[in-house]
């Protein structure tokens, strides 16, 4: 024997499952919008930090070149003559200058970076074999094999 039953739900049930379904869907999105809520604020957090470098290397670099300008400021012909001056430097006279004898001292030998001519300029300082072409080698070797 064949039994069908159809059971209906209760209305109460079936509208406590739509709700349910909508408060999950609901939910759902909420946690997608707190992640992606979460994901911006990191980045901007990090944009910020990366701008603050950037804004702390420029302002190193400029007080960079402001120390180099200072420091050639500095070692600047006119500058190192004042200085000079205001310490009682002023350039030997020739009553002034001693010059110090050290025995067994040659002095230094000049280096002389010229290039010494060879006497003969025909000369060169290849050997023939490399100065040869390649039809005056054959011709060489063929006249010394028919000999």
């Amino acid at each position: 024997m064949k039994i069908t039953r159809i059971i209906r739900q209760a209305p109460w049930r079936t509208r406590r499952q739509r709700v349910g379904a909508v408060l999950l869907a609901i939910v759902g999105t909420m946690m997608i919008a707190a992640l992606y809520l979460s994901v911006a604020s990191q980045a901007t957090l990090v944009g910020r930090e990366i701008q603050s470098l950037e804004r702390e290397s420029s302002s190193t670099k400029e007080e960079n070149a402001n120390l180099k300008t200072e420091l050639a400021r500095l070692l600047s012909y006119r500058a190192v003559n004042a200085r000079s001056d205001v310490l009682g430097f002023h350039p030997a006279a020739a009553e002034e200058t001693h010059y110090i004898v050290v025995p067994g001292y040659e002095g230094i030998n000049p280096v002389n970076l010229t290039r010494s001519i060879p006497s003969s300029t025909s000369s060169s300082l290849l050997p023939t074999e490399y100065t040869q072409s390649l039809f005056e080698w054959f011709d060489a070797r063929t006249r010394g094999a028919s000999q």
